[in-house]
């Protein structure tokens, strides 16, 4: 009792000390747990990051990024592994330094979040859905979509949305949208029931309309009314596990081997023949010599071709390239984003390899009449160059990829997984190639 008779109750100390552990916990957890459902066999659930953004941002400014940064380390684990087997003397603490890093790194454009949100809402009542799709682009942007973080930001949450092409896309935008205008002035309980059904119908037409789906679940095919696309007759994908090739001779070991078999395969009469990334290594005199039978038998039968991952040298470096080897002739196709630090290091540019990301060639090519166009490795993990592929209308997407360095990770999943979703988007068949 006070001295006025009032009672004094004893303070929760312990409750005050833990809504802030709490507050900044939960958006991690929500955003891990996202990232290991949707990655890599359940994509079409990524988008539910970007969903829970405005639910989470009026929680705590710092709610957004919280939430992407646990999203992001849940979806590139896989690169603590992953590094300590390609930097064999760095070990693990380097991958677990690329890992925690670049995730703090693809988190940090959503630390404006809710200053981007608070400009866009305006005084209208759909104000609220209006900032949070503003912010939600923004951020999301410039976090995994335009360089320079675009050419690293793997795992996109707009992948999933990809996936079921510009409808997906849109559906995602409205739920984003609704639920943005939800928070903002909209508390009652038939509103809150309306929104919620409008972003489980977003989720839900996404996963049907993921064609991935359909390989597994084939009756989802006839629902979908548009089955999966196959690749053209005669083009096949050679998959290879040469482990890693540590030497020019390696290379030079690897062709030998290769080339009497994809002669063979043209004898065959297989009409397109894709080998892995880089499996032919620098492509100098010695190993055109390899395959100079393959390039004669094209030359007497200019139908069928070959294309082959090899370096091709420049003055300074290297290009990550495909060799495309027809009618006799060998035509060289460059990628526009080689993996930094492993391949891509400027500060020793007699090894590195060509980044040009803002290349005004597209990574396309005419094959059997029809346009065709590539992805090489790292390339389709990320947003910039398949979206630089859209305005011009592919009909097939070549897919070569070296893994070996990944094995033991979900890592190659995921690059399968997001081939297959910009396979989906453009509406096209899509032919892997792999060594492991």
């Amino acid at each position: 009792m006070t001295a006025h008779g009032s009672t004094v109750y004893p303070v929760d100390d312990s409750r005050r000390e833990s809504a802030p552990v709490s507050r900044f916990a939960i958006p991690v957890l929500l955003g891990a747990l996202v990232g290991v459902l949707a990655w890599p066999h359940a994509i079409w659930l990524a988008p539910l990051a970007l969903l829970l953004l405005p639910v989470l941002n009026n929680r705590h400014w710092l709610a957004p990024f919280l939430l992407m940064l646990g999203y992001h380390l849940a979806t590139t684990y896989g690169l603590i592994k992953g590094t300590s087997v390609f930097f064999l003397h760095s070990g693990l603490f380097l991958g677990i330094g690329f890992w925690s890093l670049s995730s703090l790194v693809f988190a940090l454009p959503y630390l404006a979040y809710p200053y981007i949100a608070l400009y866009f809402r305006g005084g209208s009542p759909a104000g609220g859905g209006f900032g949070a799709v503003t912010a939600t682009v923004i951020t999301s942007a410039i976090s995994t979509i335009f360089p320079p973080l675009g050419i690293i930001g793997w795992t996109s949450p707009w992948l999933g949305a990809v996936a079921a092409g510009p409808t997906g896309i849109l559906l995602t935008i409205l739920g984003i949208s609704a639920l943005g205008y939800w928070d903002r002035k909209n508390q009652d309980i038939p509103v809150r029931l309306l929104m919620a059904g409008i972003v489980v119908f977003n989720l839900w037409l996404l996963g049907f309309a993921f064609p991935a789906l359909a390989e597994q679940v084939p009756a989802l095919d006839d629902m979908m009314g548009h089955p999966l696309p196959t690749a053209p007759a005669g083009w096949v994908g050679i998959n290879t596990h040469l482990g890693r090739l540590r030497s020019n001779l390696s290379y030079v070991d690897a062709s030998m081997e290769m080339a009497p078999k994809i002669l063979a395969d043209l004898r065959s009469g297989d009409k397109v023949v894709l080998l892995p990334e880089t499996v032919a290594g620098p492509w100098l005199p010695g190993t055109r010599a390899i395959w100079r039978p393959v390039i004669r038998w094209t030359a007497r039968h200019p139908e069928q071709i070959v294309l082959l991952g090899a370096d091709v040298p420049l003055t300074k470096g290297y290009l990550d390239a495909l060799v495309k080897i027809q009618d006799g002739h060998q035509t060289v196709l460059p990628d526009h984003i080689p993996v930094p630090f492993s391949m891509w290091h400027p500060w020793h540019p007699r090894d590195s390899f060509r980044m040009a990301p803002f290349s005004r060639k597209p990574e396309t090519t005419e094959i059997d009449g029809k346009k065709v166009g590539y992805l090489i490795c790292y390339e389709q993990l990320l947003m910039w160059p398949a979206l630089d592929l859209y305005p011009h209308g592919i009909q097939v997407l070549l897919a070569p990829a070296n893994d070996w360095w990944a094995r033991g990770t979900d890592i190659p999943a995921i690059q399968r997984a997001s081939a297959k979703a910009w396979g989906a988007f453009f509406g096209v068949p899509v032919l892997f190639a792999v060594n492991r």
